[in-house]
């Protein structure tokens, strides 16, 4: 490489702590975009526009409508690796073109988990690295139900675990270095995982980059509050008899038949 910090593609399920992380990295002058994505009344998620764009049009390049918040299911895989020979790649090389001239460039956007395998044949690899952040299980659960991903525990944990499953074989299996950091420790234990962070990508950030981006005090660990909790258990029994495991149930039962 021209310098020495690489390229950053950060993988997750989503509401892990990502945009943080990516704020976080934004901040040692990776490049995020011409224009990034804002949750209405809510945050900045550091994610390219046009990365979503291109992402959401591979999905229907491969016909996949499913719910990638909230189910994991393997047959996308085969399609969305099968575009390579079926599609006008020239809008995807172009997209990297651009993100390379503004290197070093920053990725993040949930829908990679499914989306990396068309990618991963176009990108720059030997110039990018690839960060994995999860969070706890309880506290995706609490943050995925505040935000009406109404479901069990049991059923959000299976989720968590083949969506992590998956990406951390994706990466074994192509040779591709990864850090793995959690939202806890990121959080709680800052120095530590912002050093092993600057080794793995180059960079040169600091705590203070981390608190610049994060309103909540550092060094402890972001575990959801008792009145999170509290309302989080409210709207799940208020939505039980609608909860994404019916569906789940639906699906099994009818796939048996």
């Amino acid at each position: 490489m021209a310098d020495s910090k690489y390229n950053v593609v950060i993988l997750t399920s989503g509401l892990s702590g990502s945009s943080v992380l990516a704020g976080l990295i934004a901040r040692g002058g990776y490049w995020t975009g011409e224009s990034t994505h804002k949750k209405p009344g809510e945050y900045e998620t550091h994610e390219n526009e046009e990365l979503i764009r291109l992402n959401r049009r591979l999905f229907n390049e491969a016909g996949y409508a499913g719910n990638y918040t909230m189910e994991f299911s393997s047959e996308p895989f085969a399609s969305l690796k099968g575009l390579q020979t079926s599609i006008d790649l020239q809008p995807y090389r172009d997209f990297i073109a651009r993100c390379d001239q503004h290197r070093p460039w920053l990725w993040k956007d949930p829908r990679l988990w499914l989306t990396i395998y068309f990618w991963k044949d176009l990108l720059p690899l030997q110039n990018c690295r690839f960060v994995l952040i999860t969070r706890s299980y309880f506290n995706c659960w609490v943050s995925q139900t505040l935000r009406r991903h109404i479901r069990s525990y049991g059923s959000m944990k299976r989720y968590e675990q083949s969506v992590r499953e998956s990406l951390t074989a994706f990466l074994a299996a192509h040779g591709l270095q990864y850090l793995r950091l959690t939202y806890e420790d990121l959080i709680g234990k800052p120095e530590l995982s912002i050093n092993a962070l600057n080794s793995f990508i180059g960079a040169s950030l600091t705590p203070k980059d981390l608190a610049e981006i994060y309103s909540k005090p550092l060094n402890k660990a972001p575990n959801s509050s008792a009145p999170d909790l509290v309302k989080a258990v409210a709207i799940y029994l208020k939505n039980y008899s609608g909860r994404f495991d019916l569906v789940e149930k639906a699906r099994a039962a009818s796939a048996g038949r």
